[in-house]
């Protein structure tokens, strides 16, 4: 990965996205614990609600004025929305206060602002990337954010419980550390352009609501029927991956109570909740160690081709995983499930990035998190689900998501290359007239 050879702003971007991940996953992982114990689970589980919601909003809104003011200016007042939220939260739970609802509402500010960062950060980096290198981009930034994620779980595990103040104190340093550097170094990416507008024009938009701006904003994005194809796409992988944590976790869980051998020459012996643990962890370390060695061998390989065989081992593992309860198996198949990961997801980035318009990258970008976050909660669903079909069913379900998957991006990938086609010949055409 060419890392020094990316625009400034990106590298400034990634570096400032390793710390202040790897800070926040020092504490998020462990928050539903921390307000159960306090709370209980009820109150809970409508605060995680709630706290999604203000995500929600936050997005739609973001994504919208940051196509109209630029990226910069919302990401600096998110940063310091953020910060302050963090700040406050800290005090709030210090050795000498403990505020439970008081935390709760940092938090939905801090979430709304999550939510309208996150599309300003992703239309920042496709402003100033290009075609022919996103594909690269998108590997460094995955990396770095599974090795963040990797370090800042790890040092959460051990420190959380006991020190959870010093670390809301820590998150919001990197915070404020990351909003420094924005104010100081990063460029505005995207001028939106003043347009002409007639009287008649200019009344209706001040007679008309800032609501009303918004959802027509997003009802022309789901006009984009390749765009929109995507989205539903991605949420199926989504949808997928959240399983692990949720349905197969419980089945493991459930299915083998008792310790048994990892694998027949080492005297490990795991039970359903510690092989859960082993297959999380096998993940995180194959996405660190694998991303820059299969970005090395597939960098010849075409974009189109490298998406489709990374999905087709991507629900293949996780198909069988849903399925086996040998040990062995389940991380082998994790290791096929995790090399279609690291496949497909950079190739599948810099497919969204290059199919969003200029104009309106925040507003796509804020439509993609809201689908994601639509699979995330699938989660509840397969449980339910669960509890009335047989596994075998939940594991038809994976093989037929997997399918509609594989289809919808056979499509969308031709489409674009047919496109690409069209251009390039028209292009030539004016050449040689």
């Amino acid at each position: 990965m060419r890392f020094w050879k990316f625009d400034s702003n990106i590298q400034i971007r990634l570096m400032l996205q390793f710390l202040t991940t790897m800070a926040t996953m020092t504490v998020t992982p462990y928050l539903i614990v921390f307000f159960s114990k306090q709370l209980g689970t009820v109150v809970t589980g409508f605060m995680f609600l709630g706290v999604m919601a203000a995500s929600v909003a936050g997005s739609f809104a973001g994504g919208y004025v940051a196509d109209r003011i630029g990226r910069k200016k919302v990401i600096v007042v998110c940063e310091a929305v953020i910060f302050l939220s963090f700040l406050g939260v800290a005090f709030v739970n210090s050795p000498w206060i403990q505020l439970p609802y008081v935390t709760f509402i940092l938090f939905l500010f801090n979430n709304i602002c999550l939510g309208a960062s996150g599309p300003a950060y992703q239309a920042l980096i496709i402003d100033v990337s290009q075609s022919e290198n996103r594909r690269e981009i998108f590997t460094a930034s995955y990396w770095l954010n599974n090795l963040a994620v990797a370090i800042g779980g790890l040092v959460g595990a051990f420190l959380f419980d006991k020190h959870y103040f010093a670390l809301f104190l820590g998150v919001a340093v990197s915070i404020a550390i990351s909003l420094a550097i924005t104010i100081l170094f990063i460029k505005e990416t995207y001028v939106p352009e003043k347009r002409a507008r007639s009287a008649t024009c200019k009344q209706r938009q001040k007679d008309s609501s800032f609501m009303a701006d918004v959802m027509g904003a997003y009802k022309e994005v789901l006009k984009h029927r390749i765009f929109l194809l995507f989205t539903i796409a991605n949420l199926l992988i989504i949808a997928v991956e959240e399983q692990l944590t949720n349905v197969i976790g419980l089945r493991l869980v459930k299915e083998i109570p008792e310790p048994e051998q990892l694998f027949s020459f080492l005297g490990i012996q795991v039970d359903g909740m510690n092989l859960l643990g082993l297959l999380k962890t096998e993940n995180t370390l194959l996405v660190v160690c694998l991303t820059v060695v299969v970005s090395y061998v597939m960098k010849s390989m075409r974009d189109r081709a490298v998406l489709l065989l990374g999905l087709v081992l991507y629900f293949c593992g996780y198909a069988w995983i849903s399925f086996s309860n040998s040990p062995a198996v389940l991380l082998i198949a994790m290791f096929f499930a995790t090399l279609g990961e690291v496949m497909h997801i950079p190739v599948k980035q810099a497919l969204l990035a290059n199919m969003v318009p200029d104009h309106a990258r925040s507003t796509y970008m804020a439509v993609h998190s809201l689908f994601s976050i639509v699979g995330i909660s699938s989660a509840g669903v397969f449980i339910l689900v669960s509890a009335w079909v047989p596994n075998v069913a939940i594991t038809g379900i994976f093989v037929g998501m997997g399918l509609i998957c594989l289809v919808l991006f056979h499509r969308i990938t031709k489409k674009i290359e047919q496109e690409q086609e069209t251009t390039t010949k028209a292009t030539q055409s004016n050449a040689t007239a």
